[in-house]
């Protein structure tokens, strides 16, 4: 062979080769059209252009499907397409997150939730987290939750409770719902203040209607379900006295290190980062409007409040932590109560 004819042929092999490589490099032969990118084909800069399905992992009416009806009310505007939401409950909210979780990462279908989310992953009850998905923010902090009892008990605050609940444990009745929020709190209560409740389950309008009739002795819900002059708040979980009812002192002031406040979210699944912004960015807005400050203090006693994607994502992974610390009494305080409410 000749050694133009060599070298020709020597260059076309290492063509050839580093053809091969760059295929497959690129997952594909050449010529071949890319694969989807992480927001399934969405146009992050003309998002959205239909519809959001915004799904809710519970039964309608609760604080929950409040909350986010109300913020889909004013994302419409914001957004400038419907935002439909979707009540889809089962198993403490996961067959809801699950739908999300498995849904095409386009930017359309989102999740609205609470802190119950990273409890069921702590517990066992499902196998993931909000690490799962994309942080859009936090919507709304509640930080109104309070164990309350009937105005005639003998109880002045949370201290006097607790001291005379440590006389006969386990006799008590703390009013609470399965898997809910408050189970949740009373959970930290009980491992704060060293006493034994026996727990309860029913749905808030049953436990304030047993509450009212004298048949339990403590109750737990948002101060908007419990202000109602019949019923005396005893403390307020979160770390800070709220404004809306400042003369109720926190349960740290009594000694009781529980600071909890429950937080409403909103995920998504893997979408393009600046669909997330722009979901974010609405959210923000709407926090500070008014109008919107109204709604949510008339129905729950709640204020705005809102956290950007990266601070929800911290406050997300502190909680579930905090609650990983607990898990062996949260899973101990979720076996099946004696009775329940109806």
């Amino acid at each position: 062979m000749k050694k133009g004819t060599r070298r020709f042929a020597v260059l076309v092999s290492w063509l050839l080769i580093v053809t091969v490589l760059l295929a497959a490099c690129g997952g594909g032969q050449p010529g071949e059209p890319a694969g989807p990118s992480d927001s399934g084909g969405t146009d992050a800069a003309n998002w959205p252009e239909k519809p959001i399905e915004l799904v809710v992992p519970y039964a309608p009416g609760g604080d929950t499907d409040f909350h986010a009806r109300t913020y889909a009310k004013y994302l419409e505007k914001e957004l400038g397409k419907p935002v439909v939401v979707v009540n889809m409950e089962g198993a403490n909210g996961t067959v809801g997150a699950t739908k999300v979780k498995d849904a095409k990462p386009d930017g359309y279908t989102a999740l609205w939730f609470h802190e119950s989310m990273l409890v069921n992953n702590v517990i066992g009850t499902s196998d993931f987290s909000h690490k799962d998905f994309e942080v859009v923010a936090i919507g709304v902090y509640d930080d109104t939750y309070v164990p309350a009892v009937h105005e005639d008990a003998p109880y002045a605050n949370l201290k006097e409770f607790i001291e005379d609940a440590k006389k006969s444990p386990g006799k008590k009745i703390y009013g609470t719902q399965i898997g809910g929020f408050t189970y949740n709190f009373g959970t930290l209560l009980e491992d704060a203040s060293g006493a034994v409740f026996n727990k309860v389950d029913g749905g808030a309008p049953a436990r304030n209607a047993a509450l009212l009739a004298k048949e339990m002795d403590i109750n737990a819900g948002p101060y908007g379900s419990i202000d109602s002059g019949d019923f005396r708040a005893l403390a307020v979980m979160s770390g800070e006295r709220s404004k809306l009812f400042p003369d109720v002192p926190t349960a740290v002031e009594q000694g009781y290190d529980v600071d909890v406040k429950r937080a409403y979210f909103m995920l998504i699944k893997g979408p393009d980062p600046a669909i997330v912004k722009k979901m974010s960015d609405a959210m923000g807005k709407i926090s500070q409007l008014p109008e919107y400050a109204a709604d949510i203090e008339k129905t729950y006693s709640v204020q705005p409040g809102y956290s950007p994607t990266e601070e929800s994502s911290q406050y997300l992974d502190d909680a579930l932590e905090r609650y990983m610390q607990a898990r062996q009494a949260l899973i101990a305080f979720r076996r099946k109560p004696e009775h329940e409410f109806t």
